[in-house]
């Protein structure tokens, strides 16, 4: 049994902590969404939306048009200010054009994260292990609570790979969702765990009490796996399909492709609506499933409405008080209700503790200066932190492979390759594997020089139309010649 008096250790996790699973920062999303909507783009869009009755008026398109060129504003800067002008133009004709565009990108986001989330199976398979120390977190911690402010479903991946028992506060209740084919027949089921909206609002979620070992999850920001129901009240949580981790992506494919509503002559085929999974239950009568996701600079902003329910913050608030040392990773600080809940968790006594781990971090937040001997800062990246944790020791081929991996991913993709991270092509894996072979038979010190190849790599890959195969390319003829043998 748990000993209650026990010193526990948590984590709250932040962007930073999927970036080395493949997900992107909000800089890299931001750039995302700003390279697709360009001017021709959106003034494209709105004559088809004008064509199907909507459509924006020339000032909140401009508007609109003006706030992305701004270099300062991220997507979440950019869906507050949308926000905000629905409010602050509710009696004129435009807040709706707003309140559309808003949804409309949220809608986007949703989209890219799950993209990128189930389009990366190769990088993910790559990175996951790379994860592995968390196992020593869970087993120090028994149980270990992770809070994050994320969408993707990396900690369940994580657990799965690693058959760690994971529970995420949802009933033990579980209802199944019929999968259709592109005719509207019945293929299979997806299930799904619930959460109603008087547990959220009234009592405590459900996380086993006594604690039992394993990883207590908190999405506090709503998932790409999570979403409401029963007309907006409750919430379900999908539950992998099929073992281990690959499961936990099979779900979100199979419920953005087959769960659908047939409506004949549409698009695909199918009900499309903004937001929200349409679908006919075993009786044809259709359903909705509305994304949970929650981003824009007004979560649980009371002046504002919100898909989440604004209860889970105070499931935060209460479940945090199980920790005595938070680890924070990869979390930028820039979530103000977030903020609120770790500076009273921590200056609720001097037995706390707070971790920032991040390879950029510097200082203390200025609003915690006053607790600053509480607070420690390790510059470290999620994986190495793990790594640190738990004692692994990574072999130089690892170490390589990771390290290219990363250099990679952000590089324009070959017209062959196949998936959004590198290597992809078989001609790419085969120059990739090469590489690395020729490398770990090198000390470290040449490889992670301050002229050898890797340093080499990461000045290539910012020459402008680089592409991934050509870096490879470039990189093994440098390594063939200067390292013969």
């Amino acid at each position: 049994m748990s000993d209650p008096l026990k010193a526990r250790t948590g984590l709250f996790v932040g962007a930073g902590f999927s970036y080395e699973a493949g997900m992107p920062l909000v800089w890299e999303l931001t750039a995302e969404i700003k390279n697709w909507i360009t001017g021709a783009k959106l003034l494209e869009l709105n004559e088809s939306w004008k064509a199907q009755g909507g459509g924006l008026s020339e000032s909140v398109l401009n508007d609109f048009l003006s706030v992305l060129s701004r270099p300062d504003m991220h997507y979440e800067a950019i869906l507050g200010y949308l926000t905000a002008q629905t409010r602050h133009q509710r009696q004129q004709e435009v807040s709706g054009e707003y309140h559309y565009l808003n949804s409309w990108l949220i809608q986007m986001v949703y989209h890219l994260l799950y993209l990128r989330q189930v389009n990366n199976f190769g990088f993910l398979q790559a990175n996951l292990p790379f994860y592995d120390g968390i196992k020593a977190l869970v087993e120090e911690s028994d149980p270990l609570w992770v809070f994050t402010l994320n969408h993707d479903v990396i900690i369940e991946a994580i657990a799965a790979r690693l058959e760690i028992k994971l529970h995420s506060g949802f009933s033990p209740e579980i209802i199944g969702l019929p999968t259709s084919n592109r005719m509207g027949a019945k293929i299979g089921e997806i299930r799904a765990e619930i959460l109603t909206k008087d547990t959220l609002d009234n009592h405590a979620m459900y996380f086993p009490n006594p604690p039992q070992p394993g990883l207590y999850l908190l999405k506090i920001h709503g998932a790409l796996d999570i979403f409401t129901f029963n007309d907006g009240d409750d919430l379900l949580k999908l539950l992998p399909d099929g073992e281990g981790w690959a499961g936990t992506l099979n779900v979100l494919r199979e419920a953005n492709e087959h769960l659908f509503y047939p409506v004949p002559g549409a698009p695909r085929g199918r009900a499309n609506t903004m937001n929200v999974i349409t679908y006919a239950d075993d009786q044809g009568i259709m359903q909705f499933l509305r994304q949970s996701l929650l981003a824009g600079a007004y979560k649980f902003d009371k002046r504002f409405s919100q898909t989440l329910p604004m209860s889970m913050m105070k499931h935060f608030q209460d479940n945090i008080n199980f920790v005595t040392h938070l680890v924070c990773i990869g979390y930028s600080f820039g979530d103000v209700h977030v903020n609120q809940v770790i500076r009273e968790w921590l200056e609720l006594t001097d037995s706390r503790s707070l971790e920032i781990v991040s390879p950029d971090a510097k200082d203390v937040p200025s609003y915690l200066l006053h607790v600053a001997p509480q607070v420690k800062i390790t510059r470290l990246t999620a994986t190495a932190y793990l790594d640190a944790r738990a004692g692994i020791a990574r072999s130089l081929r690892q170490r390589v492979e990771k390290c290219l991996r990363d250099i990679l991913r952000l590089m324009p993709r070959d017209s062959d390759a196949s998936e959004q991270a590198s290597p992809d092509s078989l001609r790419q894996m085969q120059v990739f594997i090469e590489i690395v072979q020729r490398l770990e038979q090198l000390p470290a010190t040449v490889v992670y020089g301050e002229d050898g190849p890797i340093a080499l790599a990461e000045k290539w890959a910012k020459e402008p139309g680089l592409t991934q195969g050509q870096l490879l390319d470039r990189l093994r003829a440098n390594v063939a010649k200067q390292y013969p043998g």
